[in-house]
């Protein structure tokens, strides 16, 4: 696996062969405490970001003060059979540890529609705190972080076929980005990076590349931002819980002003 998430690639056409960047997907097995907790395709690129992001997520931690340790390998797969893969077991500190176990016991699986697995209704939707009243930024903030989100497109800029995720303070100011192929594992790697840094991410917001569906509301509730943006428009569902948890859903079009939803 290359360090910026792509691979060279040999293709053909009527002019010839010739040589192309793609984006790199592995599946990563997590598990906690060393037990398997969930496999997920993603491009390896800030992979400890995303373990921990994936772990906010999904409420095994709060903090990163609860995480002991992240031990992550890459294998090839060779004496398996299998494609080359990463493994990531966390270490958790008792309390968190306890919730997880929690959680490990209603949870099967997951994929990218963000409810397969899940064997109740109940459990798909979590009863979240509502976020407190924030402002979202000015229609003229969320266009001049349109025009600058391709600027820190580093592996998008590469090989294109990756979804993105930024963040921004409460003045709109930019603080750190994340890629992957996933949207979901975009955001997941965001908060990741964020909480990393010990940045505080209570009443900043995001915008993001992908479309908006419920998977995006619930981790952006799960991480108190304010606002939530997309450069492509959101689901029905996605609206209702954005309203619910008041979360400011933002849809920036490419040539028409911002769109509130929320």
């Amino acid at each position: 696996m290359n360090n910026n998430g792509t691979q060279k690639l040999h293709y053909a056409n009527e002019s010839g062969q010739h040589q192309i960047d793609l984006v790199e997907e592995v599946p990563i097995a997590i598990s906690v405490n060393d037990l398997n907790y969930a496999v997920i395709l993603i491009t390896p690129v800030d992979i400890e970001a995303f373990v921990i992001g994936f772990a906010h997520s999904e409420g095994l931690i709060e903090q990163t003060s609860e995480v002991l340790d992240i031990d992550i390998k890459t294998d090839s797969g060779e004496q398996k059979g299998v494609p080359t893969h990463i493994t990531a077991n966390l270490k958790l500190t008792g309390r968190a540890q306890h919730r997880s176990s929690s959680i490990m016991r209603q949870r099967k699986g997951s994929s990218g529609c963000g409810l397969c697995g899940i064997e109740a209704i109940e459990q798909s939707f979590p009863c979240l705190i509502p976020l407190s009243s924030t402002p979202t930024l000015t229609d003229e903030q969320w266009s001049i972080a349109k025009e600058a989100f391709s600027n820190h497109q580093l592996v998008g800029g590469i090989s294109g076929a990756i979804h993105g995720a930024m963040l921004m303070n409460s003045q709109g100011e930019f603080l750190c980005f994340a890629e992957d192929i996933g949207r979901h594992n975009a955001l997941d790697k965001l908060v990741g990076k964020a909480l990393t840094a010990s940045i505080k991410l209570e009443g900043c917001h995001i915008l993001m590349s992908s479309r908006c569906s419920t998977e995006l509301i619930l981790k952006a509730v799960r991480a108190q931002v304010a606002s939530l943006g997309h450069l492509a428009s959101p689901s029905t569902l996605a609206v209702a819980q954005a309203k619910q948890y008041g979360l400011h859903l933002v849809h920036i079009p490419r040539r028409a002003t911002p769109r509130h939803y929320n």
